[in-house]
């Protein structure tokens, strides 16, 4: 009987500690995950704006082209 009250206090803090350090990877993933879903670097950002600057300028030429008609 004194085994297994022994037991019982070194298994059961080694499975709280267990249990909390599972949760707390749990948590830091799923804040990982949002990360990656909201950032975009300053560099993929300019060249995705130049892209679109370049399009608009196009658009702008076309329309005006339409408009000399």
């Amino acid at each position: 009987m004194i085994w297994n009250i022994v037991l019982t206090f070194v298994v059961l803090p080694i499975g709280w500690w267990a249990n909390q350090i599972a949760s707390e990877v749990k948590r830091l993933n799923i804040l990982l995950n949002m990360t990656r879903e909201n950032y975009i670097k300053r560099e993929d950002h300019a060249g995705e704006l130049g892209r679109v600057v370049d399009h608009l300028v196009r658009l702008e030429g076309k329309i005006d082209k339409l408009a000399e008609k």
